[in-house]
């Protein structure tokens, strides 16, 4: 196997100290161009690559940061982290990145991993089991910063969306089109986007006048194939919503496999509009109604928060406020039109006059 050329190398190369060598290749202190011209050619000329662990140990800098999400597979998620990466290499950083799947354990052990290899930062999407540790970590002075989601008494950047009221608004257009009777497939308990969303579904059905019914609501813990579960437990009802708003992609992507399964027209025999526009949305049919989530621009403003941190740029006694964006409700075909006078009496009719 051909040995790895060093920094003695180059500079037996060039002809020059080890020590100029460094500060050449590391740009930093004086030399003449002549010397900067000899050490650039006799690295090209060996292929030398640096040793970024052992410059990571001398400079206490790896110009890397790791990033922990909840599921890659999602467009939102592999967005942000688009977002992340651009930034990043811009500015001279690699990123590390890891897939949580909303486990605690999985989570805390690339937590420890990224502390372990001396990640210069973190940005992470934090599931529910690990918020004492993440808070541990920040009065370390690990430079850290939450995307997607915040954690109740951790004082860091946070980059969100108005979660609460981008479901109030997509629950409140299904209303407006004379819909009564709205499910909600909820995401994982503890966590805060899922906390959030519930919260404008109920405040939508409380300023319309309409009833909370616990049946109606459901939760699909952010994964696939639990929404695919309770949306049969919903067309099993004896009385089954006919409007149905889903809180992520995923979950949306289980519960319309589960209406097509079932032969479920939709919108005609349910309505559905989902949380997050994935460029698969306008593609279905009929195209899907989504609530669009701006997430390109929370991986970049991710990044841009956490490289201000990590050269401690505006670090100053007063917490660091969240950036709150605004989703988008996106009109599509899904959640159809105005709901028709005559199935509104069938509906009530077919409920012992008890409405929908």
């Amino acid at each position: 196997m051909r040995q790895r050329k060093t920094l003695k190398d180059v500079a037996r190369e060039a002809g020059i100290s080890v020590s100029l060598a460094s500060r050449i290749l590391g740009n930093y202190g004086y030399f003449s161009e002549e010397t900067k011209s000899k050490v650039l050619k006799a690295a090209k000329k060996l292929n030398y690559k640096p040793d970024v662990i052992a410059r990571g140990l001398k400079t206490r800098q790896t110009t890397a940061i790791g990033v922990i999400v909840s599921d890659i597979l999602t467009f939102f998620f592999t967005t942000i982290v688009r977002g992340i990466e651009d930034v990043a290499s811009q500015s001279g950083y690699s990123v590390i990145l890891c897939n949580s799947d909303e486990d605690p354990i999985k989570e805390r052990d690339y937590l420890l991993a990224l502390y372990e290899r001396n990640v210069d930062g973190l940005i992470v999407c934090p599931s529910t089991g690990n918020h004492s540790y993440l808070k541990k970590l920040s009065r370390g002075e690990m430079p850290l910063v939450l995307v997607d989601r915040g954690v109740r008494g951790l004082k860091v950047p946070t980059i969100i969306v108005d979660n609460e009221a981008g479901s109030y608004e997509a629950v409140n257009y299904l209303i407006s089109l004379g819909h009564r009777r709205i499910g909600i497939i909820t995401g994982l308990k503890g966590v805060t986007t899922s906390e959030e969303r519930l919260a404008g579904y109920k405040r939508a059905l409380e300023e319309n006048g309409l009833p909370l019914k616990e049946e109606l609501i459901k939760e699909g813990d952010y994964q696939r194939e639990k929404a695919r579960k309770v949306t049969q437990e919903f067309l099993r009802m004896k009385n089954p919503p006919i409007a149905l708003f889903v809180c992520n992609e995923s979950m949306t992507s289980g519960a319309l496999l589960t209406l097509r399964e079932n032969k479920v027209k939709i919108p005609e025999e349910m309505a559905v509009i989902g949380f997050d526009d994935p460029v698969w949305a306008p593609l279905t049919r009929p195209a899907l109604t989504t609530l669009s989530q701006p997430s390109y621009s929370m991986g970049t403003l991710a990044c841009q928060a956490l490289l201000k941190e990590i050269r401690g740029v505006d670090r100053t006694k007063t917490p660091p406020e969240d950036i709150i964006l605004k989703p988008r409700l996106v009109i599509r075909e899904s959640s159809g039109g105005k709901v028709s006078e005559k199935f509104k009496a069938e509906k009530a009719f077919s409920e012992g006059g008890e409405g929908y």
